[in-house]
């Protein structure tokens, strides 16, 4: 048989992950549309950079503490937490259109070079591709990235506001903990081993 040519199973194996890429990147930009529209003053697209700059509270839980969560619309310029946001724009666009790119394709090499030896290695890189796809189309077309989903919570002395998020960051922070978890859980059962 010839090793060239791909296995079924490797097809649908490539292809649960690619369907899984584009629902993961369709959901993000369906809801950051949504969360523009919300927060827009004028549906007109003349008026795009007219919005309300206002928070709605989508639910709570506990009295005067408790977890709260919000829609906040934000125009993010920069990395997370704004990060590099003040670059001059001359440079800063540029900047990231470049830095997300070559991280893209870094992560699209370490895929299909480990994703069929490990189920958890592939899906951990498609959630971070796809929270790169997600806020690089936001950067191509906008300048900026949108964020909503703000989070704040107060447990006895304990208040943290927790910078506004998008589904794509919880894209890539999700990945980045099943990276995590399965190098910690790979080195653990290495450690096993007899040597």
């Amino acid at each position: 048989m010839n090793s060239t040519v791909p296995s079924k199973n490797n097809i649908k194996f490539l292809s649960g992950f690619l369907y899984l890429l584009l629902g993961l990147v369709l959901c993000d930009q369906v809801t950051k549309y949504l969360a523009q529209k919300m927060f827009l003053v004028s549906s007109s697209a003349f008026q795009i950079h007219d919005f309300i700059a206002s928070s709605k509270p989508i639910f709570h839980v506990g009295s005067d503490s408790g977890l709260n969560f919000s829609l906040t619309y934000v125009r993010n310029k920069g990395a997370a937490w704004g990060l590099l946001g003040n670059l001059p724009e001359s440079i800063r666009p540029y900047f990231f259109y470049v830095a997300t790119a070559v991280a893209m394709i870094f992560i699209l090499y370490v895929f299909f070079k480990t994703a069929k030896k490990n189920f958890l290695t592939g899906l951990g890189l498609t959630l971070i591709f796809s929270g790169a796809v997600g806020n690089y189309i936001d950067r191509v077309w906008l300048h900026y990235v949108i964020d909503w989903i703000h989070v704040q919570w107060k447990i006895f002395s304990w208040q943290y506001d927790f910078p506004v998020f998008n589904i794509a960051d919880s894209c890539v922070t999700g990945g980045v903990l099943i990276l995590i978890m399965e190098t910690f859980f790979a080195s653990k059962n290495s450690d096993k081993l007899p040597g």
